[in-house]
This record gives structure tokens, sequence and C-alpha cells, in this order.
């Protein structure tokens, strides 16, 4: 699993395809190190002129380094950059396009926390490309309760595209069939419009499937 900070930048030695030894913070941002810890998987960027790269790699706290291990894209036509010898890049921490697509295509999950309450436009939620749906399913971690359902419906731009129903005593929605398209122009917002009665349910999961 990727760790993300936010500010992290350093500048960084590097020569050929080896692990990127850390220099210290650029003034004004976070190490790597300090912000994400050791140990830890992320995302990069690193920058020198014309040459760039974006990947994956490990934050070696002992070493001081952060491996390449997976490489993105870069401007050597996606495979690793072999930096010149003593180089000095800028190498900061990321949120790549390929890592939020691929989540996108395993799937989007929003979550409204606590005992379910009668509510309107919650968990907001912006694609950030195209995608297309073709079910969901829900679920709540605490049942209604009272012989009444937990009912909530989903609505793409203020408009209701699916509603669902979680009856009393269940903890979930079965995956049902949905076709629902979107673009980054495009939001979904979540209505909880009934609870159940002593309780009312808890901490609604609507997961969305490409």
């Amino acid at each position: 699993m990727l760790t993300f900070a936010d500010r992290v930048k350093e500048s960084a030695a590097v020569s050929g395809a080896g692990a990127y030894i850390l220099n210290g913070a650029v003034p004004g941002h976070q190490g790597f190190i300090e912000a994400l810890g050791g140990d830890r998987r992320c995302a990069w960027c690193a920058e020198r002129g014309s040459l760039w790269e974006v990947g994956e790699g490990v934050v070696d706290a002992a070493g001081g380094t952060v491996s390449r291990e997976r490489i993105l894209s870069s401007s050597a036509d996606g495979a690793a950059v072999d930096w010149p010898a003593g180089s000095v890049v800028a190498l900061f921490c990321v949120a790549p396009a390929e890592v939020i697509q691929r989540g996108v295509r395993s799937g989007v999950t929003v979550t409204t926390p606590g005992m379910l309450r009668v509510q309107t436009g919650v968990a907001r939620w912006y694609p950030p490309m195209a995608v297309i749906f073709t079910a969901w399913e829900a679920w709540v971690g605490q049942a209604p309760g009272g012989g009444v359902a937990a009912q909530f419906t989903l609505r793409k731009n203020g408009v209701a595209v699916a509603s669902g129903s979680i009856v009393a005593g269940s903890q979930r929605l079965p995956r049902e069939a949905i076709s629902l398209s979107l673009t980054p122009d495009d939001w979904l917002t979540l209505d909880i419009t009934q609870t159940g009665v002593s309780p009312q349910g808890s901490d609604l999961t609507v997961r969305l499937i490409p």
C-alpha cells in the first residue's frame, strides 16, 4: 500500500539506475523519512532538466534512500532513466495518474461514519477520469432496528440515479446492477432518506464497482 503526505520534496543524488540518495528537504518542505517514515512504500517524481520519471519505491530510513522498484512513466519512454553519474535531482512525493486510475478501476467506496441520520448531499465524490460503474453494493456497521429499513439514494449532479435499502436486522445490500457513466465534470452525492429505529444503524458504506 502506498503512503502519501503533503509537501514532501528533497534533493537527491543518483547515478545510472541506482536508488535515490536523500540529501535533505528543500526549504519549506518535508523530507521523505520525516513525513513518511521508514520502510514505507511511496510514489515519487524525480526531475532534472529535461529528464524525469514517476515511479514507486520504498523509503529506507537506515540507508537514507528511496528505491526505484517500479517505473510508471518517464522521459525515457516509460523505462528507468539512466541518470548521468553524480546527478542531483528534485524528488517529491506524488499521487500518480496511473495510481489514481488504478484505484478508480478497482472500485470506489464512500462511507458516512457514525450513527445514521437523515441527511442529503453527503460524501460528495468527483471522478478523476471518465469511468463507467456497472454494479453497487452497500453495508452498515450496525444493522438498523425497529422493523424499519435504512434507505439511501445515490445522486449524479443532484439527480437520483439509484436507490438502495438495508432491511432491519440486516447489515448488507447485496451487489446489484447499475448503469452509471461519469466524466470528470460530474459529481456524486449520497442521501440517507430513512434510518432504522433503536438503533438507527451506523457507518453506511457504499461501493461502486466498474
